[in-house]
């Protein structure tokens, strides 16, 4: 017998991770190289105002914001650019749609040793692929972050950020290091640039998300919920709708599923964490260095004394595994007993099983059936506004 099909939501499509990807490819590598902070809020205000007509030959922030949306949206370059330029876009573009580049650009392996176009390209196909090995964090999607220091450190900051564009369309949104996020965001809203790049790529739909916040009607709303993580009580593990109703509560917070800037307007840009990630098995390309940065994001702020909601839409898939990986990581917690604690906690469930076993992955262990190895004795009961078939994490 056939498995059931997998239900996934367009958002899920790694098209969009990559879209996405490639605007905030290019700030996120501006914020890791340490590139002045003028060039990265010239960038971001090209990508979210109208492009000029026509073309411009020259190359820098504000050309390169354009050169991405155009590519993003007509698949090439305006038709006046020169060679380098359709090249360049058609590279993006294959690499957004398909996750992989041409097989060959000429055009772009011979440019001038200065030519910027060229340089990205070259950075980006000429950089060697980290072997796999989550373990010892190793992850193939750290490429993103190579390809940029290559290019950065042979031809500086504006290099870095046409490196990470193209970088970013490979490897997508979920590749970025959220530290690198985190910085941009002092100056750059992610949530603009990923409207930005969506509504390149799909053009403009007002009725979804990411220009509308998701479930907003009465009937898609929960209970606001958070509780304590049990082994570090100023992380609260919740929902979507704690976040938007208990503003009071927490200082800061990472959030694991699609938000919208009308969710958290009390929270300064690098005090929101956004992570780029799915609940539903198969659909997150990059899923243990994901899992595993947004477990060091939790870190990372606490460390900076604040008291963080993890959360994300029900707060009972997604949530208790990066509580998981944050308890196994940075507290020292066994991952498989933090986890067996931590799915009961939040009245939760196993329905992604990718998820904890990535987890288990990141510890170096094997966990074929999460369900029999974490509880034997059978899954405790969700919560009970969870306890429908239609309702995930």
């Amino acid at each position: 017998m056939s498995p059931a099909p997998i239900h996934t939501r367009p958002v899920e499509e790694p098209s969009h991770d990559r879209a996405v990807g490639s605007l905030l490819g290019a700030v996120a590598a501006a914020a890791l190289v340490g590139t002045p902070t003028h060039l990265a809020q010239s960038f971001a205000t090209a990508a979210t105002t109208p492009a000029p007509q026509g073309t411009t030959e020259a190359t820098g922030a504000q050309p390169l914001a354009h050169l991405v949306r155009s590519a993003l949206h007509h698949g090439s370059a305006p038709a006046s650019a020169a060679p380098e330029y359709a090249a360049w876009s058609r590279a993006l573009r294959s690499l957004v749609l398909t996750g992989a580049a041409p097989t060959s650009e000429p055009v772009l392996e011979h440019t001038t040793n200065d030519d910027l176009l060229g340089v990205s390209w070259r950075a980006l196909t000429r950089t060697p692929h980290p072997v796999e090995g989550p373990t010892r964090g190793a992850f193939p999607c750290v490429h993103l972050v190579d390809t940029v220091w290559a290019a950065y450190h042979s031809h500086g900051d504006l290099a870095a950020m046409y490196t990470g564009a193209l970088a970013g369309a490979r490897w997508g949104a979920s590749a970025l290091p959220l530290q690198a996020v985190r910085r941009l965001s002092e100056h750059t809203d992610p949530h603009a640039l990923t409207v930005a790049a969506l509504v390149a790529l799909n053009g403009s739909h007002p009725d979804r998300w990411p220009q509308l916040p998701i479930r907003v009607r009465p009937e898609q709303r929960l209970p606001p919920f958070a509780v304590p993580h049990p082994l570090d009580p100023q992380v609260l593990l919740g929902n979507l709708d704690f976040l938007r109703s208990r503003p009071e509560d927490v200082d800061a917070a990472v959030s694991l599923c699609r938000t919208h800037p009308e969710d958290a307007p009390h929270l300064a840009g690098p005090d929101w964490v956004r992570v780029w990630l799915h609940d539903t098995p198969g659909r997150n390309p990059n899923l243990h260095f994901t899992l595993d940065e947004a477990a060091s994001a939790v870190a990372a702020l606490r460390a900076e004394g604040k008291r963080v909601l993890l959360h994300c839409w029900a707060g009972a898939s997604r949530t208790p595994a990066v509580a998981a990986r944050y308890a196994a990581a940075t507290l020292g917690a066994p991952p498989l007993e933090a986890m067996a604690a931590l799915i009961p906690a939040v009245g939760g469930h196993l329905d992604n099983p990718t998820l904890s076993q990535a987890v288990a992955e990141l510890s170096g262990l094997d966990l074929p059936n999460p369900l029999t190895s974490l509880f034997p004795a059978g899954l405790p009961p969700r919560r009970p506004e969870l306890r429908t078939s239609h309702i995930s994490g």
